[in-house]
């Protein structure tokens, strides 16, 4: 099967295969994301594919390509190997969709083990497929300050939105992508990080609608005061663009109580009517 590796910086990319204990045969390379999504648009066929994304820090990986890639080419399995990767940045790539993060040094990574571990081979029941119109999910979580946390909570989403008939863009990335920014901020920006304090989720989910509440115990902020990150010099800076991110992606973005409480809400647009039929779950999780 095809392997395709995204290397904006080539002699690092060659040098970390070179550096695994085994490296797959390469079936073509490129210099980042974009052009890999761009080239793959062009085939005509494509099935079970890997990906290598090979770059120096993991901050610097093109995470709207990556989200692009991800939403396009659903057979596409991705890993990355990176020379450094920070906690944060390691989440968020997992949650976009990278199978495996795998930081220097490499000499242990054995690349078609990991691609073999991929297949799944765990049985699956039937599922009922108007099983889920005749029903709601509601989950509650009070975790700690951990960002480790967040991975475990956006793979209980994906489930949930899988099984209720989202699109799989909406189950795969978008809708995990917005829940990771709030969770993490949550933790973050709101928390500090500080291990005594924790974060309340609420999470509703019914066929036509998904909803979210994240609060945290920090002392808030003034979301009128967030700026633009397309705008001016804004642009050049990292932070910032989470809100934008989850207001792009989601319906529905409202902040609470000087910003310590953020609900997310998302439509499913394969929803038959625009009716929620059973208003129980807004109480719940409003």
């Amino acid at each position: 099967m095809p392997v395709f590796v995204a290397a904006s910086d080539r002699r690092f990319g060659d040098a970390a295969l070179a550096g695994c204990a085994r490296a797959p045969s390469v079936t073509a390379r490129y210099d980042g994301i974009a052009p890999l999504v761009s080239a793959l648009g062009e085939l005509e066929r494509l099935g079970l594919a890997f990906v290598v994304v090979a770059e120096p820090d993991g901050g610097s990986i093109d995470i709207h390509a990556l989200r692009d890639l991800r939403i396009d080419f659903p057979q596409v399995v991705v890993f990355a190997l990176l020379g450094e990767c920070d906690e944060r940045t390691a989440m968020r790539l997992q949650t976009v969709g990278v199978h495996g993060v795998l930081v220097a040094p490499f000499s242990e990574v054995d690349l078609p083990a990991e691609f073999a571990a991929v297949a799944p081979n765990a049985p699956r029941f039937k599922r009922h497929p108007d099983l889920m119109r005749r029903g709601q999910a509601r989950l509650d979580f009070l975790i700690p300050s951990d960002l480790t946390y967040v991975v475990g909570i956006n793979h209980e989403v994906s489930l949930l939105l899988r099984e209720f008939g989202f699109p799989p863009r909406d189950t795969r990335v978008n809708i995990p992508l917005a829940c990771d920014e709030a969770i993490t901020n949550a933790i973050v920006h709101g928390n500090g990080s500080d291990p005594a304090r924790r974060v309340n989720v609420q999470i509703y989910v019914s066929h036509s609608r998904f909803r979210m509440r994240v609060r945290d115990e920090g002392g808030g902020f003034d979301v009128e005061a967030l700026e633009d990150p397309r705008a001016g010099d804004n642009v050049l800076r990292s932070g910032g663009r989470g809100v934008f991110l989850m207001r792009r992606i989601m319906d529905s973005v409202e902040y609470r109580d000087g910003g310590r409480e953020v609900v997310l809400e998302k439509r499913n647009p394969l929803a038959p009517g625009t009716g929620e039929g059973g208003g129980g779950g807004e109480s719940s999780a409003s």
